[in-house]
């Protein structure tokens, strides 16, 4: 399955209780952390065991057979999310619009894009904020990231001059270094930058 969001995204961890709807009366509550997030979505990544030919997530002495969920129609999640740094929790059911299955190190994980469809109007608000927030502080973050990297630049070429004026290879080689570091540290954080400060423009976030 794959309809994944063409939104920007946020590289964040935010624990979270997940129950997968429509298998059970009673659903196990699966604890997880985000993978990312935006203001109308999340994505999670949870570990599988394979057995049998068949996927099951294992949730303290309890397992979630996957397949009865994967062939439902509507593939829908009860939330419970902690928003840091009060540990504000917050209500949610989505319904999941992409899943896959990855192996890694001998491990398999069931990743999924969940679309939040339906929350309180406080706890929508809630998020949305801490999701503006944090793009925020990411934007800053990138914005900081692209000085040190015009400095490193700088500092770089000042090097290899006078690394090349005093026959110095060694450290004209420095130089040359620092320089492309810098320059690509720039370029990196400059477009993730200039990613944030359009959404934060257009209010996207």
């Amino acid at each position: 399955m794959s309809n994944r969001r063409k939104s920007k995204r946020l590289a964040i961890a935010v624990p979270l209780r997940i129950k997968l709807l429509g298998i059970s009366k009673h659903p196990q509550a699966i604890v997880a952390v985000t993978r990312n997030i935006c203001s109308v979505g999340i994505s999670t990544e949870l570990q599988v065991t394979l057995s049998n030919g068949v996927f099951f997530i294992k949730e303290g002495d309890d397992s979630v057979n996957l397949i009865p969920y994967l062939v439902l129609e509507n593939k829908e999640v009860e939330l419970e999310i902690t928003i840091p740094p009060h540990k504000e929790k917050i209500r949610a059911r989505g319904k999941i619009i992409w899943y896959d299955f990855s192996s890694r190190e001998a491990l398999y994980y069931f990743g999924a894009g969940i679309f939040l469809k339906d929350m309180e109007v406080e706890d929508r608000k809630r998020w949305e904020e801490f999701a503006r927030k944090s793009a925020l502080e990411t934007g800053k973050i990138w914005h900081h990231i692209q000085i040190a990297g015009t400095f490193t630049f700088g500092a770089g070429v000042v090097i290899f001059l006078a690394g090349f004026l005093s026959e110095l290879v060694t450290t004209a080689k420095i130089g040359i270094f620092l320089s492309l570091i810098g320059l690509i540290g720039f370029v990196i954080a400059w477009w993730q930058h200039r990613s944030f400060m359009l959404l934060k423009k257009f209010k996207l976030f």
